[in-house]
C-alpha cells in the first residue's frame, strides 16, 4: 500500500522550497510517505470551469492512478486539494473512493505526529497570526483547530488571534477568479486580513492561494510584517533557526 505526498499543481510549480519543507516533516513522521513523479492534478479548478462530464472522467482517470500505484493513505500540502480530494471525489466516486486524505496540519497535530516534530523556540515570546483559509474552514472536515493546536504546542510561541477568525474568517480574493476580475476587492481583503494581524511578528497561512494573495499585496504596498506559509515557518522551529528573525 502507498503513502502519498500529494502536493499540487500550485505549490509544485511555483514553491519548490516550500514542498521540500513539507516532504522533510512528513517523512520525519512518517518515512513511508513519498512523493511520485507525474501525480495528476486533482481537478479542483476544473469543477468551477469544466462540464459535468469533463469533470468526471477527469475524476475517474486520477483515481484510476490512484488505483494504479495502490495508493491508501494521502497527505496533500494544499488547502483546494484537500478540500476537492475530500469533498467531490466521494460525491463522485461514491464508496469507490476509499483513500484516507489528511491535510498536513491534520497530520502534524496528531498528538504522537507533533510528539515526534519536536517544535521548539528560543527564549523569547513571540506572538503569530494564523489566517484560517477557506478551503480549509469550509471543508467536510473543517481544519480550524488544527493549526493553533501545533502553534500553542511550542513554548514561547502564542497565537494572536484576528478580529475575524476561524468559522468568520476574511476571504484573501484568491480563488474563483475574483482577483482576475475585481482586483481591487482581492487586495482590500488581503490588506484587511495583514491590518488585523498587525499586533502580531508575522502571519501564517497553510494554503499556497492564499499565500500568493497575501505575498503579492505585502510587495505591492510595503506591509512590514512577513507572511509565512506554516511547512517553511515549522521547518525552521525543527532546525532551531529563528522562522521571523533568522
Amino acid at each position: 500500500m502507498t503513502k502519498l505526498i500529494f502536493l499540487g499543481c500550485l505549490s509544485n510549480s511555483r514553491y519548490k522550497d516550500t514542498c521540500t519543507n513539507a516532504i522533510k516533516i512528513i517523512k520525519t513522521i512518517d518515512s513511508d510517505y513519498n512523493v511520485i513523479e507525474n501525480t495528476p492534478c486533482c481537478g479542483a479548478l476544473a469543477y468551477n470551469t469544466a462540464n459535468e462530464e469533463d469533470l468526471e472522467t477527469h475524476v475517474k482517470f486520477v483515481n484510476d492512478w490512484f488505483k494504479l500505484n495502490n495508493v491508501s493513505k494521502i497527505v496533500t500540502i494544499c488547502a483546494g486539494c484537500y478540500n476537492y480530494l475530500t469533498k467531490y471525489y466521494p460525491l463522485i466516486l461514491e464508496s469507490e473512493f476509499n483513500i484516507d486524505v489528511k491535510h498536513l496540519l491534520q497530520f502534524i497535530s496528531i498528538p504522537e505526529n507533533l510528539k515526534k516534530l519536536n517544535l521548539s523556540y528560543g527564549d523569547k515570546k513571540i506572538k503569530v497570526s494564523y489566517h484560517d483559509a477557506c478551503h480549509l474552514r469550509n471543508a467536510v472536515k473543517p481544519i480550524i483547530e488544527e493549526p493553533r493546536t501545533i502553534l500553542n504546542s511550542v513554548e514561547n510561541i502564542e497565537v494572536f488571534e484576528m478580529e475575524n477568525n476561524k468559522e468568520s474568517s476574511i476571504c484573501c480574493g484568491a480563488g474563483g477568479g475574483v482577483y482576475s476580475i475585481f482586483k481591487e476587492n482581492s487586495d482590500y481583503n488581503s490588506k484587511l486580513i495583514f491590518d488585523q494581524s498587525k499586533r502580531a511578528k508575522a502571519l501564517l497561512t497553510a494554503c499556497p492561494f492564499c499565500y500568493t494573495a497575501l505575498k503579492r499585496v505585502k510587495e505591492e504596498n510595503d506591509l512590514k510584517n512577513p507572511i509565512i506559509k506554516i511547512e517553511d515557518f515549522i521547518v525552521k522551529l525543527m532546525e532551531g533557526v529563528d522562522p521571523i528573525n533568522e
